[in-house]
């Protein structure tokens, strides 16, 4: 996943001057441009000399506020911007609103903060940061329409600013819009190369293109920009990780675990390779750890489950598969997996109801009926095992599993020719499946057709001796 920026971040605000007539010349340049604490007791002198005019003293307040702000004391901050606002200034009123907006928003009150910026905007609709600011708060509450309005504004306002790009194209990537997000992720690096996040947000955008390649070559750039950029790395595993790469891959997620030793994707994608790799003890480990630093990942459950599922731990692995339903109830591979627990289990009934579900909230799953059919079989409902093959070919006719289930179906049912037609078919497709060989060879043997029934079980015999 990408981490949608901080917009808040870009500051707007800066100390202003003003000639002052009583004996504060020292203190008006300190209260302008010197360091935090020093700027802010020059200030407070300005602002405390009833001598000074009401012009004067707002200045002060605005500059104070600002220098409270550079040190983090939001609410100091707030309260100069408050009194400050009290004595507005033309061209001066929309940012310190805005600015007394960032503060809300960094003590988390993002009601007031959102006022101030809709109030800011109203009386200067310039204010680029404010816009960005706002836009914060949208993403927040899910309304990225929004959001991107308000980023539209920004870059209309601001072309060459690259990080408002990225933010806008972060927020195209969290709504499945790849083409928008290369093309705004593109731009950003257009204006600024050396942008390592931009590189890093387009390598995940390409990668859920299926761009594997441009998405490897993508996070290696935001690595040689970035090296300890840790969301590259995990990205630039996930791009590489293989059969053959799996040392790679499982190198860079290394790198991003130790760069962020809280990351949960990095973990749970490194447990992957290791459950790939068939290494299942390190891949529960792994997985074991991103469940603790994110107990919400339904996906970790989920290849936890699997794990256990290699290791014959049904009881393990369902109870995985629970969690994941609990936090996810339309997650199908969580039903489908648990179906394939229950029935190594023998727990039929539980299984094909499993597989049912899995079936309401993905209607073309092929292996979902496929498994159901097999157990519907095993439960002697040969039927409801004929319709759901039939299905599972319907929507993949090259799957050889389920020929081979619908012609053992059809064997059982003396439906001759037929389940010899199914079974030519899925040894076409997998030459090296001995069982349908030997479905085929009792099919041509209840056909008396001895001749091609001793062929098919030397055959069989031969991908599997224990056929003999």
């Amino acid at each position: 996943m990408l981490a949608l920026p901080l917009l808040a971040g870009t500051l707007q605000a800066s100390a202003q001057g003003a000639d002052h007539g009583g004996g504060h010349g020292g203190d008006a340049i300190r209260c302008t441009s010197g360091k935090p604490e020093i700027a802010i007791i020059a200030c407070t002198n300005i602002i405390q000399d009833k001598r000074e005019d009401g012009e004067k003293r707002a200045i002060a307040l605005r500059n104070r506020a600002f220098h409270y702000q550079q040190l983090g004391d939001s609410n100091r901050a707030i309260a100069d911007y408050t009194t400050a606002l009290d004595h507005p200034e033309y061209g001066i009123q929309g940012k310190t609103y805005s600015n007394r907006g960032l503060m809300y928003f960094m003590k988390g009150d993002e009601d007031h903060a959102f006022a101030d910026y809709d109030k800011a905007l109203s009386l200067d609709p310039n204010l680029v940061s404010t816009y960005i600011n706002r836009a914060t708060i949208f993403i927040n509450r899910g309304e990225d329409e929004r959001a991107i309005s308000d980023l539209d504004q920004a870059i209309q306002l601001r072309p060459e600013d690259a990080a408002v790009y990225v933010s806008r194209g972060t927020i195209y990537t969290r709504r499945g819009d790849q083409s928008r997000a290369i093309a705004d992720f593109t731009k950003a690096i257009e204006l600024n190369p050396a942008n390592a996040t931009a590189w890093r947000n387009r390598s995940f955008s390409y990668r859920a293109e299926g761009d594997k390649s441009a998405a490897a070559a993508d996070a290696a750039e935001a690595i040689r920009l970035n090296p300890n950029l840790a969301a590259a790395h995990l990205d630039l595993g996930l791009s590489v990780q293989g059969p053959d790469r799996t040392a790679q891959a499982i190198a860079e997620f290394d790198k991003a675990i130790k760069l962020n030793p809280s990351d949960a994707q990095a973990f749970k994608a490194r447990g992957d390779v290791y459950l790939a790799s068939g290494d299942a003890a390190r891949a529960l480990a792994d997985f074991s750890r991103a469940i603790g630093l994110d107990e919400k990942l339904v996906s970790a459950y989920i290849d936890r489950g699997d794990a256990h599922i290699t290791k014959s731990d049904w009881d393990s692995a369902i109870a995985d598969f629970d969690t994941a339903i609990a936090l996810d109830p339309k997650s199908y591979a969580s039903y489908l997996n648990r179906g394939q627990a229950y029935g190594a289990k023998h727990e039929r009934e539980h299984a094909i109801a499993d597989f049912t579900q899995a079936i309401r909230l993905k209607a073309d799953a092929v292996e979902a009926y496929r498994q159901r059919a097999f157990f519907r079989q095993e439960s002697g409902d040969n039927q409801g095992a004929l319709d759901d093959y039939d299905r599972a070919i319907a929507l993949n006719p090259r799957d050889a599993e389920a020929l081979r289930g619908r012609g053992y179906v059809r064997l059982n049912r003396h439906d001759l020719d037929a389940a010899i037609s199914d079974l030519t078919a899925a040894i076409a497709l997998n030459p090296r499946d001995a069982l349908a060989f030997r479905f085929r060879g009792a099919a041509y043997a209840a056909k008396k057709d001895s001749r091609r029934a001793n062929l098919d079980d030397a055959a069989a015999a031969r991908l599997n001796p224990s056929m003999h």
